[in-house]
């Protein structure tokens, strides 16, 4: 079955979404307008960053002889770097410039980077078939603001697609179990998985 073959790190959907208009744990049916309305699904072509450690504290102890004492002090996380080519929608541009100018609303962002599947749910190729994967894996971050944009390098000679970037700080990065989405835990259930 083609589920169980690795999963291709080309088959994955971004989205972000404003802090105030959560998706989880708000059963309200204007937090879930709000935050389809403050969505952004991304078509990105590149994710970096997808990193966490702890930091660690060392303790030599006096007598003890057969190595140092280790203590966890705290997690620490890379900046997420998106790459898209660029596009006339300047949604993300517009946030950068509200959070770096202070004139429009410094609104935090969290976001999923999901890997899916090969293969669609859905019959066709339509519009939407990329939606329909099996998720394979899912990583959540919380309260990202945008640290840093980069434009693409502009060069009358090449002929590469122009690519744009946007660095984001934030706290906390999870994996998540495709099954903690609402509705994946029915389909994994009916696949059998």
């Amino acid at each position: 079955m083609a589920l169980f073959q690795p999963a291709l790190n080309f088959n994955f959907i971004v989205s972000l979404w404003d802090v105030e208009a959560s998706l989880f744990g708000s059963p309200a049916l204007g937090a879930v307008v709000g935050a389809v309305a403050s969505a952004v699904l991304g078509g990105f072509s590149e994710v970096q960053g997808l990193n966490a450690e702890l930091d660690m504290e060392t303790y030599e102890e006096g007598g003890k002889q057969d190595g140092p004492h280790r203590f966890v002090k705290r997690s620490k996380f890379s900046n997420l770097v998106f790459k898209s080519g660029v596009s006339p929608n300047p949604g993300l541009w517009d946030w950068y410039r509200g959070v770096a100018s202070g004139t429009g609303p410094r609104k935090r962002k969290n976001g999923l980077i999901m890997l899916t599947e090969r293969g669609s749910l859905a019959s066709g190729a339509g519009p939407l078939a990329g939606l329909l994967r099996v998720p394979i894996a899912i990583w959540r971050f919380s309260n990202g603001y945008p640290e840093r944009m980069q434009g693409p390098t502009l060069n009358a000679r090449g002929n590469e697609v122009a690519i744009e970037s946007m660095e984001i700080s934030h706290e906390g990065l999870e994996r998540l179990s495709p099954t903690m989405l609402p509705g994946v835990g029915a389909v994994a259930g009916a696949l059998g998985l």
